[in-house]
């Protein structure tokens, strides 16, 4: 058995990287129950943004209890550190981790403060820890800091992309040689290639988002993942937010084209527009439709359990 399998408690080393408004209990349950590890976020299952911090944790607590009912192997949460979490939110959602039973925090940010894991520990999570700009620095800290396990995120990944560039075959090897804690690879790991060849290079497991989407259990609209199925990797757009905070890779939507040009013309602010009606509900106009650099080798939809199996071989 692996040490990212012994660790986590599941039986093949694929951890499902949660995705805003795209990661559903039905999601989350498919991969525990193929062998991996599900990985639930705060907003998982809502199709709208609750109005009121007690409506979050309950329906936080309402999505965690369904996947409960359709699996009973282990799953994880998603955490932002402490400092990534002005408003104290993370109080009530370990409070209700714990009440719940949830085995696995996956905790991302880019502060991680002195005692944060240790305290996750005590209270009997396993802790897999990810920077959102990793650095080989960042990882020794982690280790230190005792985390089980830590991703290396390249920016070959969907979603927020690391400010720096470097991709993610180079970030695996250099993480893997700096700690003796197992390494997830995550960024374009779409199949058993991709996995395999992190592998090589000191990876012990997947910490896959892009792949799952293209999954039948995802909520994504099908407008949504045919819009991923029909991309070329010569058309991506990459669109810089925030004021130059943050960075994102897009299909040529509208919103990500005129992103782009904006971009072009200083503006690091630009309209993304609403990424929940773009990926969620599939109107792609109204937003991005965010994945991977290589999207395009995943040529259709499958289910959760042969997307583990695809990527779990590379591990063998």
């Amino acid at each position: 058995m692996s040490r990212v399998c012994e660790i986590l408690g599941i039986e093949k080393p694929v951890v499902h990287a949660p995705m805003l408004w795209l990661t559903s209990p039905e999601l989350v349950a498919a991969v525990s129950n193929a062998g991996g590890l599900g990985v639930i976020g705060v907003g998982a299952g809502s199709t709208e943004p609750e109005a009121t911090r007690e409506a979050t944790n309950e329906a936080f607590r309402t999505a965690v209890r369904r996947v409960k009912e359709l699996t009973d192997r282990p799953f994880g949460v998603n955490l932002m550190t402490a400092a990534s979490d002005p408003n104290g939110h993370n109080a009530d959602t370990i409070a209700i981790m714990k009440e719940e039973g949830v085995a696995v925090v996956v905790l991302v940010g880019d502060v991680f403060a002195d005692g944060e894991i240790a305290a996750l520990k005590a209270d009997g999570f396993k802790v897999v820890a990810r920077q959102l700009n990793p650095t080989v620095a960042g990882a020794k800290r982690l280790e230190e800091l005792g985390a089980d396990a830590i991703v290396a995120t390249g920016c070959d990944e969907g979603g927020v992309m690391p400010a720096g560039a470097t991709g993610t075959m180079a970030m695996v090897a250099l993480m893997s040689e700096a700690v003796d804690i197992p390494v997830l690879a995550a960024g374009g790991i779409v199949n058993e290639k991709f996995a395999r060849a992190s592998a090589v290079l000191g990876a012990e497991g997947a910490f896959a988002g892009t792949r799952f989407i293209l999954s039948e259990e995802c909520r994504a609209a099908q407008a949504t993942k045919q819009d991923l199925l029909d991309a070329s990797a010569d058309d991506m757009v990459t669109i810089t937010v925030w004021g130059g905070g943050g960075r994102w890779r897009t299909t040529p939507t509208a919103k990500a084209v005129a992103a782009a040009q904006a971009n072009m013309a200083g503006d690091l602010n630009p309209d993304q527009g609403d990424y929940r009606k773009s990926e969620l509900l599939g109107q792609l106009d109204e937003g991005i439709n965010s994945a991977s650099s290589v999207v395009s080798l995943v040529k259709s939809i499958d289910s959760c359990s042969d997307i583990v199996a695809d990527l779990a071989r590379g591990y063998e």
